[in-house]
């Protein structure tokens, strides 16, 4: 064979298989075609003969070369440089080209035996192998997993990380994130898989860090939601509402909901009878329009939405904070509760009770907030809403003789003019005093009004003594 044969038949290979550490080194920002390409091209105009005993990386080199010259980038040179752990995500691809590279250059039962021992894991990083039907083949840290379906692999919750990591791979090589424990500390951590799929085969490593915990509810209920959001682009509708409508997804006083995109509940595992039922069947306590509120609420970047639920974990009413997020065209969520003001806190819980309110205008708008504080299916014991607009006059109440009532007669049971008190209410809030029938008791007593001013509009509820 002449040297220009050999340099032919060498690139052409190269062409065809070029390897992956050829691929790691540098940032060429060429994509497999290009390189192909650009081979191809040099295999034309090389016209420099290449001694009969010339090596792969001297083939290689020639390559770079050839790659240097069209990406306008120093040529790396034939070592691979390993990326630092500091730099998780670089290791990660790097350690499961690794992988690909010994699967190309020993053979498929080389690279899983490998992949079984011990040897090959690296602190929190292993390589992980599935076959073209996603059997899991190599798995070091649980060798109980090996030689049995992805499904297999479950995380915390029974969380499907198997079916979610083969669904997500792709030639290319695509992240998913997820809770999964570390082999290097035996906890369960957050954990961030870049798998690739190659030759019909996946392979795939990750990293680990430490998440939010549920010490931080509110980090912990986006991180909650986050992954569910991440196991509907991998799995798909259909496994992802399955998952969330079974007892073991729920994880204490988290759980999961999901909304179609007409607002029809499609997961709730902490109570099944919502499941199918439009968003206005999701009622707090008093009848407060919870699931209206919730849908109107979410947007792609995520909001909080507080109102008062029944907590699966302790089964008492409690306030609770949601975090939903629209996702193609989708509603998902999950909250965290905290106790909240009792009834014997009454100031406390008179603030609280005006709050909800305002949440309620903020979500679904003035009519929406009208219709609910005109029922009486929104008084608690003593507590009601009314609402004042900026002209003084009361368009809220569910007592409708207050509804409409000139502003002049805010005069209470002593005769005194509170009106001005009233109207005078900041957006920081303010606290009014006067003496008003109890429609619990049904006779006069004091009453302490806190009123917000908010969107031009006059917000309030109060207490008896």
């Amino acid at each position: 064979m002449t040297s220009t044969s050999l340099l032919r038949t060498a690139l052409a290979v190269l062409a065809i298989l070029v390897p992956a550490s050829l691929l790691a080194c540098g940032d060429s920002g060429l994509s497999r075609s290009d390189i192909q390409q650009i081979v191809q091209s040099e295999i034309a105009n090389n016209p420099a003969p290449l001694d009969q005993g010339s090596s792969r990386e001297q083939v290689e080199q020639i390559v770079r070369e050839a790659m240097s010259e069209e990406s306008g980038q120093p040529s790396p040179g034939a070592a691979m440089s390993t990326p630092r752990k500091s730099t998780p995500g670089q290791f990660t691809k790097y350690f499961v080209n690794k992988a690909i590279d010994m699967y190309e250059s020993e053979g498929l039962d080389a690279t899983v035996a490998h992949y079984n021992t011990k040897a090959s894991v690296d602190g929190p990083w292993y390589v992980f192998i599935f076959d073209a039907s996603d059997n899991i083949i190599a798995h070091a840290p649980d060798p109980s997993l090996v030689n049995g379906p992805a499904s297999n692999a479950i995380g915390p919750n029974g969380f499907p990380a198997g079916d979610a990591v083969a669904a997500s791979a792709d030639e290319d090589g695509e992240w998913f994130s997820y809770t999964y424990p570390n082999p290097a500390s035996g906890t369960i951590e957050t954990k961030h898989s870049w798998m690739v799929r190659h030759d019909g085969l996946l392979f795939g490593s990750g990293w680990y860090e430490r998440g939010p915990r549920k010490s931080d509810p509110p980090a912990y209920t986006q991180s909650f939601v986050q992954q569910a959001v991440n196991l509907y682009d991998a799995v798909g509708l259909e496994e992802t509402v399955a998952y969330y409508n079974s007892k073991e997804s729920v994880d204490g006083q988290w759980y999961t909901f999901i909304f179609d995109e007409n607002d029809t509940m499609l997961a709730h595992a902490a109570n099944p009878d919502l499941v199918n039922r439009p968003a206005s069947y999701v009622v707090g306590p008093n009848g407060y329009p919870t699931g209206e509120a919730i849908v109107a609420t979410a947007d792609e970047d995520g909001a909080w939405f507080g109102y008062t639920y029944p907590n699966p974990a302790t089964g008492g009413v409690e306030t609770k904070h949601s975090w939903v997020v629209r996702h193609d065209g989708l509603t998902f969520g999950s909250g965290w509760y905290e106790r909240g003001p009792g009834k014997s806190d009454a100031p406390t819980y008179t603030k609280s009770f005006v709050e909800q309110a305002l949440n309620l205008y903020d979500a679904l708008g003035l009519d929406a907030a009208l219709e609910y504080y005109g029922s009486q299916e929104s008084v608690d014991g003593q507590w009601y809403v009314f609402i004042v607009d900026g002209n003084g006059y009361t368009i809220a109440h569910p007592n409708p003789m207050f509804v409409g009532r000139d502003p002049s007669l805010r005069i209470d049971a002593t005769g005194h003019f509170y009106g001005d008190d009233l109207r005078s209410a900041t957006e920081t809030g303010k606290w009014v005093d006067y003496v008003l029938i109890n429609p619990e008791t049904g006779d006069d007593r004091q009453k302490h009004t806190w009123a917000v001013l908010h969107d031009g509009y006059i917000f309030g509820s109060g207490w008896y003594e």
